[in-house]
């Protein structure tokens, strides 16, 4: 049953409680009992079907195995006691992992970002998404193509940054893994969650749907054109209407402009916020009706505001029962495309589920992303470390497992042991050296907080090592001791509690210090970078953590570079690099620019750029060209190098920011050796919408200038574009890079 002609045969037989059913959802827990699928709850649960179960690895707590033991009791009820017998699609989150008991725990997005390497990226999702395939989950709320240009909000560590090339990039090599892995994804939030007005979650964003269309939107189009089935809408409003309600977002430019023809789902109670917080809708029943006319297609993660609200509405001729049959359709559509009709699709067995859960090749990877994740801000020599050497490790998060995980992993979601072996820093730098150990202090200050154990470690240590930061989590339905996380969100950027004194004591001793930030938010650290030796910055690094902090500290260069700027102090936000010129300037008693910007991060090994040749050039503004430089390691050591083109202002054309990312290529060589890097780069990548919202390139000159940041320029080439205006048909993300050594 895959055919359009299929699809309208079924709902022409279905009735109008079996189709508003397919546009609904239930929550694992409504149909277990003791933790086994319990079919008395689910007929009265579900009796229509149901059109989404969610939830099922957080809300279950159940093994892997036995979960799927469960999602496949489910789903063969549903075929064979429900009216039509029509599958449902089961999901979990998977931002930073797959969301329930034993799955792997990877660097958390942004620190995915950081890595520069979207092969990486891939891999990790298609990891990923064969463990929420071996457990029977078809659709995962993944990847998260938000825009993280506001660190105080809580829920940037999601996000791949403030870049909207880069996440763009990252958002369709996350789309593509799950996919090979036989998993749809679902891009959220649309859109402008990630800018949220003074960094509070779901406050309006601070940017018109103009302003986002050449920003913000465009890894949602990068990840639908690379075949991102399902879009969620955001919390937010924009430009003064919700999201949920909005028909110019969810109809007009997703299926009318774009073309896109998959569905659109609710974040969590997001309908039903229309009534109850935007108060744009009566109440829960005109909510329902708001969101499916503005496009939502299927409400998460239960049914509140479609169900048999819905269906009174379509009785009663609030809405017509033709808006149901649309979504329905959509969803029927979806569920046809990821083979939930017919038998061509196994259920889930124990040696499937082993396979996915008990490999080590997983945690191998896991090591590598978490390592290739880190980011070295500065270092005056004092690292790599020496094995020889005895050392001190300090800190909140030197051995708290729970701190080297995301938001939505199942420690971080639910407050609970993931039953995933996670390494700590301690446990890592004792395999491999002399250490002595004192907590400190806490994330928060707290009545065990001891710094003078610190210190006294610190000083009888030939280096000191303090691991600082935050901890992730989700203080959403149940109170969380973190940090950051969803609905985690602050009024500063420094280290919280008494970390600062610790870092200040530990560093008056004497004692060489390296500072390793474990966090996922950007932090604003001027004061540690000043006492510091070196400062390392990991993220959220996974479960592999530990192993991987080691790694770097040791001397394995990790050639992670920042997807975001990093300010001086919250004061100065907006930080992000790609402003305008009149944005710019200098404060009274603060510099303006970052305190280290976007792209940047140091290497073991030293490298020269030179050569920028860009051909051909002029090229008319339909055409294409070829940017090329050579990257040699002039030191004798092996590392990475990470190459960035940016485009400067045209000449014409409006305002745009002085410099915008275009390509990049990261570049691991052996010590001594040269490679050239490449950019094919499509002139359409530098189409920018106009005042009538068509996007387009004109003629005109820009700049390219190829980088180590977007604050470290190497070369520069004026490239001039001829002819009459054009306008793409597609919108390439970045320029294609190929790196080739000499």
């Amino acid at each position: 049953m895959t055919s359009a002609l299929d699809i309208d045969a079924l709902l022409g037989r279905m009735s109008l409680e079996a189709m508003v059913a397919q546009l609904g959802s239930v929550r694992i827990g409504s149909v277990l009992r003791d933790g086994a699928f319990a079919p008395d709850r689910a007929r009265e649960a579900i009796p229509h079907g149901i059109g989404r179960v969610t939830r099922v690895g957080r809300e279950s707590g159940l093994d892997p195995d036995s979960l799927a033991e469960v999602i496949s009791d489910l789903q063969s009820f549903l075929r064979s006691e429900t009216p039509h017998g029509i599958p449902a699609l089961v999901r979990e989150e998977s931002v930073c992992g797959y969301a329930g008991r034993r799955g792997a725990v990877f660097p958390q997005a942004i620190g995915i970002a950081s890595t520069w390497d979207p092969n990486l990226a891939e891999t990790v999702a298609e990891t990923i998404g064969e463990q929420l395939r071996a457990v029977g989950c078809r659709v995962t709320l993944s990847p998260v193509a938000d825009l993280g240009v506001e660190p105080r909000w809580g829920r940037i560590e999601e996000t791949f940054g403030e870049d909207p090339r880069l996440t763009a990039t990252m958002t369709e090599r996350v789309v593509a893994g799950l996919s090979d892995a036989g998993v749809d994804a679902t891009l959220k939030h649309f859109v402008g969650h990630g800018r949220p007005a003074g960094g509070r979650n779901r406050a309006r964003p601070t940017a018109s749907l103009h302003e986002m269309r050449d920003t913000d939107l465009l890894p949602f189009r990068a990840g639908i054109d690379a075949g991102a089935p399902s879009v969620m809408a955001a919390y937010n409003t924009v430009d003064g209407v919700p999201c949920h309600a909005s028909r110019c977002l969810l109809t007009d430019v997703l299926r009318e402009e774009w073309g896109f023809d998959g569905t659109v789902v609710s974040d969590g109670r997001g309908i039903r916020l229309l009534a109850d917080d935007h108060g744009v809708a009566a109440d829960r029943q005109a909510a329902g009706v708001a969101a499916l006319r503005a496009g939502v297609d299927v409400e998460l993660p239960e049914t509140e505001c479609f169900g048999g609200r819905l269906v009174v509405a379509v009785r009663e001729g609030v809405i017509e029962e033709s808006a149901v049959e649309t979504a329905a359709r959509r969803h029927l559509r979806q569920k046809a495309s990821a083979g939930l009709f017919g038998d061509r699709v196994p259920a889930p067995t124990p040696t499937t589920v082993g396979d996915a859960f008990g490999s080590n090749a997983v945690r191998s990877l896991a090591r590598r992303a978490a390592r290739r994740s880190q980011v070295l801000l500065h270092n005056d020599g004092v690292l790599p470390l020496s094995a020889d050497a005895s050392i001190a490790i300090v800190g909140p998060n030197a051995d708290d497992p729970r701190s080297l995980l995301g938001n939505y992993s199942y420690a971080g979601a639910e407050n609970a042991p993931g039953g995933v072996d996670v390494v700590t820093p301690r446990s890592a730098l004792q395999e491999r050296a002399d250490i002595g150990y004192a907590r400190g202090c806490g994330v928060r200050a707290g009545p065990d907080d001891d710094l003078a154990a610190a210190v006294a470690a610190a000083e009888g240590a030939d280096v000191t090592v303090a691991v600082a930061g935050g901890r992730s989590g989700i203080d959403v339905e149940r109170d969380s001791p973190g940090t950051a996380g969803e609905a985690l969100d602050r009024a500063e950027l420094g280290l919280s509690g008494r970390q600062p004194e610790l870092i200040d004591r530990v560093a008056a001793t004497g004692t060489p210090l390296v500072v390793v930030v474990v966090s996922g938010r950007p932090l604003a650290l001027p004061d540690v970078v000043e006492v510091a030796n070196a400062t390392l910055l990991a993220w959220l690094p996974g479960q592999e953590g530990g192993p991987a902090i080691a790694d770097a500290l040791f001397g394995t260069d990790p050639g992670g570079r920042l997807p975001v700027s990093l300010p001086r102090t919250v004061g100065q936000l907006p930080i992000h690099y790609r402003q305008h010129a009149v944005s710019r300037g200098e404060y009274v008693f603060t510099e303006g620019s970052p305190l280290f910007p976007f792209g940047h991060g140091e290497s073991y090994a030293a490298f020269a750029i030179e050569d920028l040749s860009v051909e051909p050039d002029p090229i008319p503004t339909d055409g294409r060209t070829t940017a090329s430089v050579v990257v040699e390691n002039v030191s004798d050591r092996p590392g990475t190098e990470v190459v960035q083109l940016y485009a400067g202002p045209f000449e014409a054309g409006g305002v745009r920011p002085e410099r915008e990312l275009v390509g990049f290529a990261r570049a691991d060589l052996a010590a001594g050796e040269r490679a050239t890097a490449r950019f094919d780069l499509p002139v359409a990548t530098l189409a920018r919408h106009d005042g009538s919202g068509e996007r387009r390139v004109v003629p005109g000159e820009l700049e390219l200038a190829v980088g180590r940041s977007a604050g470290d320029v190497c070369g520069r080439h004026t490239l001039k574009l001829t002819g009459d205006p054009s306008v793409p048909d597609r919108y390439p993300a970045v320029a294609r890079a190929t790196v080739r050594t000499e």
